[in-house]
């Protein structure tokens, strides 16, 4: 059976219907929030709020704070666009995987890591290098409790293996002398816990070791959230604009007049081209975490309109780590070169050096083919007759004849 679209069209002109009422109520909520964004600029009572929800009872709080004094900015406060430094070197890791398949002839997964360095201000030719990494062996593929690991868990040693590589390539280049910027696809809060990822402490472990390994060299760490859907600055609005006697954990478990915003909606109707919000940092235990550990390993991060046009916004999170955030000269190099990044690709708001790391790293259907192929033929050697589930193999008889029918329009 294929897809019956004369009962979905029904559905669809509905959601529609939905989408709109939506999108108006978000209208109303826009502008209470813009509202209470542009009274936001006694800092004292900003600070006075957060230690209310820090020192007292209330444990739920999760939005935005300022940085400490005397590091911390108005909250409403914009920052144009700097200039960019003469010379500086950007640097971009970026995986891709297999994930294992319980139904597969054999139980493998593959992790693919590139790097990329791109010299700014300078005729040097980029360089750019992957990693391959296969892993079989029981130890690798298997849980503590003899399961097949995780999509998450492969997710996990990823995003470790990204970082990794670009600690190691800043410890390669931290003597160039010139800002060195090391870019990461997606945040750097991360969260390796849950019983999903196997070797969750371990990968924690390894990962603030390669944040030091960062700092030590000098490196100007960013994660960027090409479409970030955070809520921080809207759960700081929300909080600021509470009477002190409704402060408690029952008030804070929604945004109230402005729930199901996002901070991207805000700053769209704030940012022009080129220009950043405050810096500020996420209130939850998992960031004391890291602040406990260093106190400039703590994150924070600040909003980027990326977009080149005045017609168009595209809104960026940029998480920097501490050391990074309490360094004015490191926040306007790295402000000014993702302008010049993503400025590259013309139409595509995206840093050049991250999406050359992602091309370099991607691993398609066709290269998994060939891999399995390789693997079928290493068995055979090996006297092993490889051969997928019954179920694998029932899919692929059920599918083989299935025609594709286009719809005309």
């Amino acid at each position: 059976m294929s897809l019956e679209f004369n009962q979905v069209v029904e559905q669809v002109q509905t959601m529609g219907r939905y989408l709109a009422h939506r999108a108006n109520d978000a209208g109303t909520k826009l502008e209470r929030a813009l509202e209470w964004f542009y009274a936001a600029t006694d800092l004292d009572a900003v600070h006075d709020r957060i230690k209310l929800v820090r020192e007292s009872s209330v444990s739920g709080y999760r939005g935005a704070a300022p940085l400490p004094r005397p590091y911390d900015e108005i909250i409403c406060g914009v920052g144009d666009r700097p200039a960019a430094p003469e010379l500086a070197i950007v640097t971009a890791s970026d995986g891709s995987q297999i994930y294992p398949d319980p139904h597969s002839f054999a139980q493998y997964y593959l992790i693919n890591v590139s790097s990329f360095v791109y010299y700014y201000g300078e005729t040097r030719v980029p360089l750019q290098a992957t990693k391959p990494n296969l892993y079989y062996s029981e130890n690798d593929t298997l849980d503590r409790d003899g399961r097949l690991v995780t999509n998450q868990t492969v997710n996990a040693r990823r995003s470790l293996m990204e970082v990794q590589r670009l600690a190691e390539l800043a410890w390669e280049l931290r003597s160039e002398g010139v800002p060195l910027v090391a870019m990461h696809d997606g945040g750097l809060l991360k969260f390796f816990g849950g019983t999903e990822v196997a070797g969750a402490h371990e990968i924690e472990r390894d990962y603030m070791k390669a944040l030091e390994k960062l700092h030590d060299a000098g490196a100007l760490l960013i994660g960027y959230l090409d479409v970030p859907r955070s809520k921080y600055l809207v759960s700081l609005l929300h909080l600021l604009n509470l009477a002190p006697e409704q402060v408690n954990d029952a008030n804070l478990k929604t945004n109230g007049e402005i729930e199901g915003l996002t901070d991207d909606q805000i700053y769209s109707l704030v940012l022009q081209s080129g220009e950043r919000s405050a810096l500020m940092v996420q209130n939850s235990p998992q960031n004391r975490e890291y602040k406990d550990r260093g106190a400039q390993y703590e994150i924070a991060s600040f909003y980027l309109n990326v977009s080149h046009t005045a017609t168009r916004s595209s809104i960026a999170r940029i998480d920097v780590p501490m050391w990074v955030a309490q360094n004015k000269g490191a926040v306007a190099a790295i402000h000014a070169l993702i302008m010049e990044q993503c400025a590259i690709q013309g139409r595509r708001h995206y840093p050049y050096a991250l999406t050359r790391a992602d091309e370099l790293a991607y691993v398609s259907s066709v290269e998994k083919s060939q891999l399995d192929e390789l693997i079928r033929v290493a068995m055979r050697r090996a006297d092993l007759e490889p051969e997928e589930s019954n179920k694998l193999q029932t899919k692929g008889l059920a599918r083989s004849h299935k025609r594709q029918h286009r719809l005309k329009v």
